[in-house]
């Protein structure tokens, strides 16, 4: 891995501090492609000094995955530096963004699945109330029949 991890085709700043903050250079960069051959796309390419405190940068899309190779210097090849930054279908930044979006996703989805389970315990407990009186009427249509089943039959009716 690079310094950073960085999505196909999006651009990446390639940023280079001049030694003793020294202002007014030609930075050059080389770019090497992540098989080792320099991208003739864009070859040597100049950094544009950003204020006036030696800060130097550039950008480039790379446009392959892999291990791409920036090398940094002043004219003589002074002050080199090797940046390396790797190329991928989707960056870190990106990925976090997702997973942050996902996770909220989830959490509406557990508010969600808590209100039905509420709803779930409210119908639940008219149920129980149903069949609480269900029993009742029950037991009182039992208490009627052994009433009724314990009078004597009048003789007009046998």
């Amino acid at each position: 891995m690079g310094e950073k991890n960085h999505k196909i085709n999006d651009s990446i700043n390639v940023v280079y501090q001049a030694p003793n903050r020294a202002s007014g250079l030609t930075v050059t960069a080389e770019i090497f492609l992540p098989n080792g051959s320099q991208d003739t796309n864009f070859p040597d390419m100049t950094l544009d000094e950003v204020g006036n405190k030696g800060v130097y940068k550039k950008e480039f899309s790379p446009n392959e995955m892999g291990e791409w190779i920036v090398i940094v210097h002043l004219p003589g090849d002074e002050g080199q530096v090797v940046k390396r930054y790797s190329v991928g279908a989707h960056n870190v930044h990106g990925l976090g963004l997702a997973i942050a979006e996902t996770d909220g996703k989830v959490d509406d989805l557990d508010s969600d699945v808590a209100a039905v389970d509420g709803k779930v315990d409210a119908v639940t407990g008219k149920v129980d109330i149903v069949q609480t009186t269900a029993d009742s009427i029950e037991t009182k249509i039992n208490t009627l029949s052994s009433s009724v089943g314990g009078l004597d039959t009048p003789p007009m009716i046998s």
